[in-house]
């Protein structure tokens, strides 16, 4: 029995090298662009060489290609990338039906994206097109996703346009009902950011994704964006009247002043320099049928700390309402520079009558205009 077994094994082998010598992948280069292009309703092209390797991997390496835009739809490819390689395990597929994809590898991809007037992405018509029933049984097993060295372009509805470089994404291997692990890398710039981007870096752990019922969880968010620092964790579920969501939120900004000039944020600053310095912000957080609630919530900016609740009802005519409380604030070092011209102090009444708010802030002690003030309650109909 071993015998035999050992010469199918020779026999496979054998059959394999003498495939990969006489087989030209690139003759099917035609085949392939006609049925991807069949497929997605997207012109596809391969103008680079195609590799292949059998074993233990039926594994496809792609050279340059690209995926053009949508027929009728302005603007560049879709996607286009330096190289891709992507391999399917024989045996599971060969004996089981089982489709095991290993990882999938992008280099050089640029990616472009964006949405019209309307508010349609130029993806979207790729989201209703849905693959053959027909497929494996099985669940699929997916050895995870690389992007090196890409280049992801958006612009929003109103054309502003924002840019990803340097991009990398990787994504952990995955199966049926497994959490899986994102993390991503990137420089940001577009917009009013400084031309050599912001550096952004996410790590999603242990996410997990169901379908049916849809819902969602993900125990360790982070978000670093230079030197500021978001922890999360957020859970979602849709039930019968809408999705339930819940987590909490951590903010450490060490320096607002300088988070505010690196992004490019228009705003008069307070003339003394020593405020607006270190941020930190903790938080629960709850939204179900469009209601959302942050309680409690905690914020330390400089030396006050603000104490309380806020929360929004849903529908048209949200209302914000809020309980706060802060310890201490000394609202003279927080005044803009004087202008050579001042104008007479008024209030934005107008603005806030538009937030529909209601609540009440108290502030145990405070300095305005080098008067000392203890116990003051601000109180929003």
């Amino acid at each position: 029995m071993l015998g035999l077994a050992a010469a199918l094994v020779l026999l496979l082998a054998a059959a394999v090298i003498t495939l990969t010598l006489v087989i030209n992948p690139d003759h099917y280069r035609g085949e392939i662009d006609r049925q991807v292009s069949r497929a997605t309703g997207r012109p596809f092209v391969i103008t680079g060489h195609l590799r292949l390797s059998w074993l233990p991997w039926l594994a496809v390496q792609v050279g340059p290609a690209r995926l053009g835009a949508a027929p009728g739809q302005p603007g560049p490819d879709l996607i286009a990338w330096r190289s891709a390689r992507v391999s399917v395990r024989l045996l599971p597929l060969l004996l089981h039906r089982q489709l095991d994809i290993g990882q999938i590898r992008l280099r050089g991809a640029d990616i472009h994206l964006w949405r019209g007037a309307d508010g349609r992405g130029n993806w979207q018509d790729l989201l209703g097109r849905r693959p053959s029933r027909a497929a494996a049984p099985a669940p699929p097993v997916l050895g995870g996703l690389v992007i090196a060295d890409g280049t992801l372009h958006y612009a929003d509805r109103q054309g502003t346009p924002f840019t990803l470089t340097h991009w990398r994404l990787r994504v952990s291997a995955w199966r049926s009902g497994e959490p899986v692990t994102v993390s991503s890398r990137f420089l940001l710039r577009g917009g009013p950011l400084p031309q050599a981007g912001v550096p952004v870096r996410l790590r999603l752990r242990r996410l997990r994704l169901q379908s049916a019922p849809l819902a969602a969880s993900a125990p360790a968010i982070l978000l670093e964006v230079a030197d500021s620092t978001m922890r999360a964790t957020a859970t979602l579920e849709r039930g019968t009247s809408g999705f339930d969501a819940t987590g909490s939120l951590a903010l450490s900004v060490p320096s607002v002043r300088h988070l505010i000039t690196l992004l490019g944020i228009e705003a008069r600053l307070p003339k003394d320099p020593t405020t607006l310095g270190r941020l930190s912000l903790a938080a629960r957080w709850h939204l179900r049928d469009g209601t959302l609630a942050v309680k409690p919530l905690t914020v330390r900016l400089d030396a006050t700390t603000l104490r309380g609740w806020v929360d929004r009802s849903g529908g048209p005519q949200s209302l914000w309402r809020f309980a706060l409380t802060a310890d201490r604030i000394d609202f003279d070092r927080y005044l803009p520079p004087a202008r050579k011209h001042p104008k007479p102090l008024a209030l934005p009444v107008a603005a806030l009558r538009a937030l529909h708010a209601r609540g009440t802030l108290t502030v145990g002690r405070a300095n305005l205009g080098g008067t000392a003030l203890r116990d003051i309650r601000l109180q929003v109909q």
